[in-house]
């Protein structure tokens, strides 16, 4: 069973809020979406079914947008109405995203999600703006990121 991304979201906003921190709607779109990548590349299936669309400044889900825009730059709330995460194994993959991704801003996450060749880019100049971006094109992108990621550490333990 899948999740709703606004369940996701809901997760960063309470985990940063742990943490006592806040995060703008801009970083909560770009942890999602990344949460969402490394999903498909390691279990093969999408954490959340929601619709990414490419927008001009980047992937958006736009069911998380709508439900978090009106609370302004800084998000401290979960939106009402969504269960918790229930499911471990996807607990597990948020709380490393948040280790990992938990500390870059707004725009450092931003150029991660528009590299060139990238899911974004690439539905941006096939498809233009609010056009659908695919799973299947998501998933190849961290599939490639994870080699190229394995390359560079076993050219630092051999070099």
């Amino acid at each position: 069973m899948t999740n709703d991304a606004r369940q996701v979201a809901n997760w960063f906003v309470e985990r940063f809020r742990k943490d006592g921190r806040s995060l703008s709607v801009m970083e909560l779109l770009k942890l999602t979406y990344i949460a969402h990548g490394w999903h498909l590349e390691i279990f093969g299936t999408p954490l959340f079914e929601n619709r990414i669309e490419a927008w001009r400044h980047g992937p958006v889900i736009p069911d998380v947008y709508n439900a978090f825009r009106s609370q302004g730059q800084d998000v401290r709330e979960p939106v009402p109405g969504f269960a918790r995460l229930g499911n471990e194994s996807d607990i597990d993959l948020l709380e490393q995203v948040y280790g990992i991704y938990g500390e870059y801003n707004a725009y450092q996450l931003s150029d991660l999600t528009h590299v060139p060749g990238g899911p974004w880019h690439v539905t941006m100049e096939i498809g233009g703006p609010f056009t659908r971006i695919p799973d299947s094109v998501i998933k190849q992108h961290y599939v490639e990121r994870r080699a190229r990621l394995k390359r560079a550490r076993s050219a630092n333990v051999d070099g």
